[in-house]
């Protein structure tokens, strides 16, 4: 039988709501103008790691709750400074890959990629993007050369998700060139698992979803070398331990140390439940 579903709850009864459960709350006001900012089903997602039987656990207050959820937002900023220099390094890379072996328009040719589907896929969905995009260099290219978009030009309307689908679905000497140019000759298996999932955690970030206390559902791929190393996979920690191959020296210390700032200000903060482990820093450490 279809459950009814619930009548909204003023602000004053959300906050009672939580009472009821066993959370202490400090300032009534403060907590209110709070949930007339983030949502009173935001919060609850944050309560979880908190209740036992939709109970909170003795000594939990609201502001713990926020906290957490202050922490999450603040990661998930930083989380979308340093993958942004992934995501733009890789349209570089695939450009100029396809550009210097195929020709400009060389990603319009389905015999230039492994999967025909995908390349057809790929075709429809950087068509909508170019359509939709107002940008100039697009109307430019639009108006001056006829519509034709060379590589380095189309793949800047790209998201992160097709660019993630694109490295897929090149050849392997492709993929294999890349590697070795920019990456010391990883496994492109390794950096097509790490693509895809920077790209569903971006996408996560970028639409304010949960990070903590949150399971990936993903298998992440370790080099042999790092297999045998404490970190729990399918956890944010072991994708952001894999992501440290993929940027530069002095950028990834320089991020490194805004996490490390940021989980000294919330202290609170369980870390091992995004799967870091006491030795979190040092395995984040550029050998």
């Amino acid at each position: 039988m279809m459950l009814r579903v619930k009548p909204p709850l003023p602000y004053d009864q959300q906050l009672n709501r939580f009472k009821e459960r066993g959370l202490i709350v400090g300032d009534d006001s403060e907590a209110i103008e709070i949930l007339k900012r983030v949502s009173y089903y935001r919060l609850t997602a944050y309560a979880l790691t908190f209740k036992n039987n939709d109970i909170f656990t003795p000594g939990t207050t609201f502001e713990t709750i926020y906290r957490h959820y202050e922490f999450d937002s603040k990661l998930r900023n930083i989380l979308m400074e340093i993958i942004e220099h992934v995501e733009i390094a890789f349209r570089t890379h695939i450009a100029h890959e396809i550009a210097h072996n195929f020709g400009p328009l060389g990603y319009q040719n389905p015999s230039h990629f492994r999967n025909l589907i995908n390349h057809e896929t790929f075709i429809n969905e950087l068509t909508k993007s170019i359509d939709k995009s107002k940008d100039p260099f697009i109307e430019w290219h639009r108006t001056r050369y006829q519509g034709q978009f060379p590589s380095w030009v189309a793949f800047e309307v790209l998201t992160f998700s097709s660019i993630s689908m694109l490295f897929k679905n090149l050849l392997l000497d492709n993929q294999k060139s890349i590697a070795k140019t920019f990456y010391r000759g990883l496994d492109y298996t390794l950096i097509s698992n790490w693509l895809h999932l920077l790209s569903v955690v971006r996408n996560r970030c970028a639409h304010y979803s949960r990070l903590f206390n949150q399971s990936l559902n993903l298998d992440i791929k370790f080099r042999s070398i790092d297999r045998n190393l404490d970190i729990t996979n399918r956890t944010l920690f072991a994708v952001i331990f894999n992501l440290k191959y993929l940027i530069k020296d002095r950028t990834w210390i320089t991020w490194v140390t805004k996490l490390e700032t940021l989980i000294a200000e919330y202290r609170e903060v369980d870390i091992r439940l995004l799967g870091f482990n006491e030795d979190w820093h040092r395995l984040l450490e550029k050998k």
